[in-house]
């Protein structure tokens, strides 16, 4: 969020001047124009900082009829035909002269005019243009599948979404939740709610996700992260609350996409269960948007402009009447900003709620003078394995997938880097020639270019050596992998085993896991990244909500310093307060959310001339350049990050589109890359 737009210091995006140029052509005879309204403006499918405005097209009157705000169209522009959308219709342009007239109409107005607007202030926010986020906001076109949807002069045909008389009994103990039958009550009364909820276990997640959208009035957004979580609520939702639940996500068929998304648009269905995307969901007066689990990299757009889920969906509530719950199982900085700020309401277990979750054990537990106690799996996590044995399956959660993630010289401790491209050396598995994570190189009689001796030992170890290990010591228990290397499993049974898993791909057990060890958790503690500690108890709270209460004997042993907050966090049961003192520090240090950031990355030259067109402030913090290697290490560039406060926002995003406006040179492979207020950037 424009941190925030909420406290009136104007940082929801300034809003750019509205521009509207004629498309001149030179037609071979004169048109008709449709007597009333004759102007169409036109936002066209050409993605360039300097064409980011809506451009005048007739209207013929053979299409007056379809040529509707919210409609595709096929327009001449700079001499080759383009796709657009219709903004509006006027009755006369600002700019004389003869227009060039819509070539053609291509469907009816998906696009409505809260989208059309949300992208707007998408843009603005994010220094991109309204092209790129409407690329992101509305499918590709299936004409065959469009057709099902329309009548027979074209229009959208009338339907009914849920079932309003279905009834749903609440599942979840509200009172259990500061602030959550308050919340639900005004819900209930239509009354607009922006909350940040904070839910206990996997279980719970998919019965509050009901209640919520039940409480609403069954209209709603559901933003998640990915597939799985999509089937997972959506497969609910559609249980509880009948056939009128669509589901978009950016793997689906076109076709299936854009049916899902016209069941939407006309109605058919009232509720949406998506990914990133789908946050820009057309459901007609949309009264409440969830965001699941906002901590999740794969809610941000990794295509220009770089937009956050979160981010859109707060922007749709400020410039609406719909509610807004960002929800998980903990709570990101960005969250709890606007909760001490008061624009979001904080709902969170009570402490009598929280302490009805697993028994966690931590290194503190182990037995004095134990000289396993340091060890990667140290005896109490192996007690916690065997124990949870007893009773049904065991997660453990790695921070890695493959065999040997990373690799050092036995001998000298030189850490093995890629001769080619400076890339991190792996071993796929036992005996497997050493490979370049980056360039994919193998080296079967790589030596340490430090001191010539060709003997490695284990910096990281991935989920397959692991696995191995494991499979060692209970030789009569399963073991399996997931994650994205060996594949990932949807759930498992409720029968003693052992899953070895990374982060996001532990699948669901029947009965939830009996126990859980949580391993590499002090690599991640280490790391110089500024979200490495919130992305780690993110990591960790997802995995606890995975397991048995203490009462049914759940445990979870956690390998980390015991003395950290964020093991302390998990100790406690506490997402919430662990996000509020992160946020503290962060404000102690000035650094993202409490301020605005901007990350500029390319070849250094070029980078160091677009700082300079940018014409920052002095008074704003420019850090770097730094040299950078990109994805496979080949190329070298440079990055630069600039901090400025909070309600300067709208400021670093207007100087940033006008200096791409501007740039002649951004184009090909010397393009300057400009992400605002991106995850990775410090």
């Amino acid at each position: 969020m424009e941190q925030l737009a909420i406290t009136g210091d104007g940082d929801v995006g300034a809003s750019t001047t509205k521009r509207r140029s004629s498309a001149k052509g030179r037609p071979k005879k004169a048109v008709d124009l449709a007597t009333c309204q004759p102007v169409a403006e036109v936002v066209v499918d050409i993605n360039a900082a300097a064409l980011d405005h809506t451009f005048d097209f007739s209207v013929p009157a053979k299409l007056d009829s379809l040529a509707l705000p919210g409609c595709r169209v096929r327009v001449r522009f700079a001499g080759r035909l383009v796709n657009g959308f219709i903004l509006r219709r006027s009755d006369r342009s600002e700019h004389p002269g003869k227009l060039t007239p819509i070539a053609s109409v291509l469907g009816p107005a998906v696009l409505t005019a809260e989208i059309a607007a949300l992208g707007r202030a998408v843009a603005d926010r994010y220094a991109g243009t309204l092209n790129e986020v409407l690329r992101d906001a509305i499918p590709n076109r299936h004409a065959r599948t469009e057709a099902k949807f329309l009548d027979a002069g074209g229009a959208f045909v009338a339907s009914e979404g849920t079932d309003p008389d279905r009834e749903r009994h609440r599942v979840v103990d509200w009172d259990g939740y500061a602030n959550g039958l308050s919340v639900l009550g005004e819900l209930q009364a239509k009354r607009q709610v922006r909350a940040s909820l904070v839910v206990s276990t996997a279980d719970e997640a998919t019965h509050a996700i009901a209640d919520l959208v039940d409480a609403a009035g069954r209209r709603a957004v559901v933003v998640v992260p990915d597939g799985a979580d999509v089937a997972r609520f959506a497969d609910y939702l559609e249980m509880h609350l009948g056939s009128g639940v669509a589901r978009l996500t950016g793997d689906q068929p076109t076709a299936t996409r854009y049916e899902s998304f016209l069941r939407v648009r006309s109605g058919a269905a009232t509720v949406v269960v998506g990914t990133r995307n789908s946050v820009f969901a057309p459901v007609v007066d949309t009264p409440l948007v969830i965001v699941w689990d906002d901590l999740d990299d794969s809610l941000g757009e990794v295509r220009a402009p770089g937009w956050h889920a979160r981010e859109v969906a707060a922007l749709r509530s400020l410039a609406s009447a719909s509610s807004l719950v960002i929800a998980g199982y903990t709570r990101s900085v960005e969250s709890a900003k606007l909760v001490e700020q008061g624009w979001l309401r904080g709902v969170e277990p009570t402490r009598e709620h929280r302490h009805r979750g697993a028994v966690i054990r931590t290194v503190a537990s182990a037995r004095i003078g134990d000289p396993a106690a340091a060890a990667r799996i140290p005896r109490f996590a192996w007690e916690v394995i065997s124990d949870g044995l007893d009773r049904g399956p065991v997660l453990v959660q790695v921070g890695r997938r493959g065999y040997l993630a990373r690799l050092s010289c036995a001998n000298c401790h030189e850490v093995a880097s890629c001769p080619a491209c400076s890339g991190p050396l792996l071993q796929g598995s036992a005996g497997a020639a050493l490979r370049c994570r980056w360039c994919a190189t193998e080296y079967p009689e790589f030596a340490c270019p430090a001191c010539s001796k060709q003997s490695w030992r284990a910096v990281a170890i991935g989920s397959a050596r692991s696995a191995q290990e494991l499979a060692a010591a209970f030789p009569s228990v399963d073991v399996m992998v997931s994650d994205s290397e060996s594949g990932i499993i949807s759930s498992i049974p409720n029968s003693p085993a052992i899953v070895v898993s990374t982060v996001g791909a532990e699948p669901a057990a029947t009965d939830r896991y009996a126990a859980a060890v949580l391993l590499d958790g002090d690599a991640q503690l280490g790391s110089a990244h500024l979200r490495s500690g919130e992305q780690l108890v993110r990591r960790w709270f997802n995995a606890a909500s995975l397991t048995r209460a203490a009462s049914a004997g759940g445990q979870i042993a956690v390998t980390a310093d015991p003395a950290s907050r964020a093991v302390q966090a998990l100790v406690r049961g506490d997402a919430a307060a662990w996000a509020t003192r992160e946020l503290a520090e962060r404000r102690e240090t000035a650094l993202p959310p409490v301020v605005r950031s901007a990350q500029i990355s390319g070849r250094q030259g070029r980078v160091e001339e677009f700082v300079k067109a940018c014409a920052f402030p002095s008074a704003w913090r420019l850090l770097g350049p730094t040299p950078q290697l990109n994805s496979v290490g080949t190329q070298p560039g440079a990055q630069v990050v600039v901090l400025t406060p909070t309600a300067e926002g709208p400021l670093l995003a207007a100087r940033i589109k006008a200096a791409l406006a501007a740039d002649a040179a951004g184009s090909g492979t010397d393009r300057v890359s400009v992400r605002l207020d991106p995850l990775s950037a410090l």
